[in-house]
């Protein structure tokens, strides 16, 4: 599966993988802990200010107790005028022991309450209260001290994560990025370098965990390489022996496909004539009935007998005998159609079947294999001989492609044996006999 465009964008090494990782590790870090500090340094400052403002308080009231008690509101008034003049203090008040205002200076406003913290201290003649004090300090310096110093923590972090995210960088370079990609490298040079069955060595020589395992893996290589070598000059000499067995079994299996092809002609061959013999004969009368009854073709089928052939064997021998059949066979090869099919069935019987043949066409060729015959003269060595044939015949039609294939050689068989009955050296349909 292929990369998006936009999974290329995002597509992150090891480097910044692991910086990214260690820049959000130490900026949750340094954040977290900057901003205890700065809580720790703000509860300090308000303690501070809490403890500043109590003392000041304090010293404040005994210091108007006797203007209090001696309703010197002139100098009540010129103290309080004179301490809101410091930084730290932005209000002040002196209330009598009956909550009368006697002096006030300085002004809260709206802005300035969340910024500052009151104080009420009594003012006390021996155990008596004469008056309350009310001081107001405000905090807005001390929060804008901590912003600043908020500020600085976060220019502190931000440079500090830079020198740790730089140093992180270099030291990941050198020490695993750069052997990462030596062994990457290497690893996809041999991807790419497939063909060749050894394989090569790492080249990292370092004194750390990658040296260790470029080691190992290089002291592996050499033992794979030499157990490789060794595997294929086994394979070699195997796919010799296997190649010489192959041509051995592929020259036995010709001689075995040659043999059982001679031994299949001779299944269905005449060793004298060479024509097909009686077994050939049936299937293929049988397998021409079924095409008939497919397609409504018309075949024909001739029997042929030679005239007193046995009187032929007991004057001349029956290597005359031979020479005749052999004559007759030549004779019917030369007359035949290429479409026909002769057989020889037995001692001196002949079939013919003749594809696409009706019936005037069948009695028509077999008259001229009859005539061809007797026309022909053989020697017997002492003088010469003529032989005759009777010939049967049988037509196969609509009428009777349902019959069977032994009923149709039957038929040509008694067209046959009526001629041999009645005058020998002639053709019979079966039709024909009344």
């Amino acid at each position: 599966m292929t990369d998006t465009p936009l999974k290329s964008m995002f597509k992150l090494g090891i480097r910044q993988k692991v910086l990214l990782v260690l820049m959000f590790v130490l900026l949750a870090s340094l954040t977290i802990s900057g901003w205890l500090a700065l809580q720790e340094e703000k509860e300090n400052i308000l303690k501070e200010v809490h403890q500043r403002g109590t003392d000041i308080s304090r010293f404040v009231a005994k210091s108007l107790v006797y203007s209090v008690v001696g309703y010197d509101y002139h100098s009540i008034d010129l103290l309080l005028k004179e301490i809101v003049q410091t930084d730290d203090v932005g209000y002040s008040k002196v209330a009598n022991i009956k909550g009368n205002t006697m002096a006030e200076a300085g002004k809260i406003v709206a802005k300035d309450a969340s910024t500052m913290v009151m104080f009420n201290e009594k003012i006390m003649l021996d155990d008596d209260v004469v008056g309350v004090l009310t001081l107001g300090f405000s905090t807005e310096k001390t929060m804008h001290r901590l912003e600043r110093q908020k500020f600085a923590l976060i220019k502190r972090e931000a440079f500090i994560i830079l020198l740790i995210a730089i140093g992180e960088f270099f030291a990941l370079s050198f020490i695993i990025i750069k052997p990462v990609g030596i062994m990457s490298k290497f690893f996809k040079q041999n991807e790419d370098d497939n063909n060749d069955a050894t394989l090569g060595t790492i080249p990292i020589t370092s004194n750390d965990e990658f040296g260790e395992l470029a080691k190992q893996f290089n002291d592996l290589s050499y033992n794979l390489n030499i157990a490789n070598s060794e595997l294929q000059s086994r394979v070699d000499y195997a796919d010799d022996e296997l190649i010489k067995t192959n041509n051995v079994l592929l020259e036995r299996s010709k001689e075995l496909m040659d043999l059982n092809d001679e031994f299949k002609k001779l299944s269905v061959t005449d060793s004298l004539t060479g024509l097909f013999n009686r077994r050939y004969f049936e299937e293929t009368l049988a397998r021409e009935m079924e095409v008939s009854k497919r397609h409504g073709d018309t075949n024909s089928l001739l029997v042929l007998d030679i005239d007193h052939f046995k009187k032929v064997n007991d004057n001349y021998g029956h290597m005359h005998g031979d020479t005749v059949i052999k004559m007759i066979a030549t004779v019917m090869k030369g007359r035949l159609r290429e479409s026909d099919v002769l057989c020889r069935i037995g001692g001196e019987e002949f079939v013919v079947i003749c594809r696409r043949a009706g019936k005037e066409d069948a009695v028509e060729l077999a008259e001229d294999i009859r005539k061809t015959v007797e026309e022909q003269i053989t020697n017997t060595g002492k003088d010469e001989d003529k032989v005759t044939i009777s010939i049967g015949v049988v037509t196969v039609t609509k009428d009777n492609m349902d019959a069977h294939v032994e009923d149709i050689f039957k038929q040509a068989d008694i067209a046959l044996y009526h001629r041999k009955d009645n005058g020998r050296n002639r053709v019979t349909h079966y039709d024909d006999i009344t």
